[in-house]
């Protein structure tokens, strides 16, 4: 009796030994887990490349190919600009005092400026003569991207209109802005052609049941009309924030599942999906090198 005690007792021992160094591991690999942008390598192979940025405050980090930088704004307000390499810099803006309210910062198409909101408007600021000029208003945001330039006149932007969100083709030199379509738009992406690409929210009604399950999706919204396609389900709003981003031939996304951010491919052409890269890493920014 006293030795099936003794077995008894040495087992609960071992297993509260075995649950201690799992519960010690997790926290472990939690407090270790680093915020970073990934860089999806455009070849067949699709290698990723993960930059640290963990100051980066708001989880909007944007990248350069000529330079090999990224761009986001940290926890003290400031926009930085941080190469592959490790080398960084603060952009020091003139003529405004940058708050919490700042956020989306983003190259130009030309690499000569850089763009943000700040207070709910959009600005330009060029990096070479140091001006400072506002394009026009925009939706703050923490985490998503919700204004995009084709170049430094025309793009697209996202008004919250209290209930939903409204996409806008803009042209600041002509001061016009067209809207393309009312969605529950999360996010928008790059302009593939008279085509872009977006992150949606939408309701999905039960059929047994009064409850409504929000998802979102990815979806393709054409500029000449404001007609959508789905390209990608992504499941239930509430699994996490998502990530996007796409070269002529493939749409790559984050998805949270459980401890991992797992990023998958999509080929735009035969709507093949395929898991390419997964890391226990916070992803603040997706571009595809």
């Amino acid at each position: 009796m006293k030795r099936r005690k003794l077995l008894f007792l040495s087992i609960l021992f071992i297993i509260c030994i075995c649950c201690t160094a799992c519960f010690i591991h997790n926290r472990s690999s939690a407090a270790e887990a680093q915020r970073v942008v990934l860089l999806i390598d455009s070849s067949a192979e699709m290698d990723c490349t993960e930059i640290i940025a963990e100051d980066c405050r708001d989880g909007c980090a944007d990248y350069c190919k000529d330079t090999r930088t990224i761009l986001y704004v940290n926890t003290e307000n400031q926009i930085i600009e941080k190469s592959i390499y490790g080398e960084e810099q603060t952009i020091e803006i003139e003529g405004i005092g940058l708050t919490e309210t700042v956020s989306n910062v983003q190259y130009s198409p030309d690499a000569g400026s850089i763009y943000f909101i700040y207070e709910g408007k959009i600005y330009q600021y060029s990096i070479n003569d140091k001006t400072l000029t506002k394009k026009t208003d925009g939706i703050a945001s923490s985490w998503r991207k919700t204004y995009l330039w084709q170049d430094n006149e025309s793009g697209c932007k996202l008004i919250d209109n209290g209930e939903c969100s409204e996409l806008y083709y803009i042209n600041t030199k002509s001061g016009s802005e067209q809207k393309v379509c009312t969605e529950w738009i999360q996010s928008i992406g790059q302009v593939q052609g008279n085509k872009i690409y977006a992150l949606e929210v939408y309701a999905n009604a039960q059929h047994d049941s009064s409850t409504v399950d929000l998802r979102n999706r990815i979806i393709e919204i054409d500029l000449s009309d404001g007609s959508t396609e789905t390209l990608q389900e992504l499941g239930n709003w509430m699994q996490g924030n998502y990530l996007f981003a796409c070269n002529e031939e493939n749409l790559i996304y984050v998805q949270i599942k459980g401890q991992k951010e797992n990023v998958y491919r999509i080929n735009l052409s035969t709507g093949a999906k395929k898991k390419i890269y997964s890391t226990r890493n916070t992803v603040v920014g997706l571009a595809v090198n």
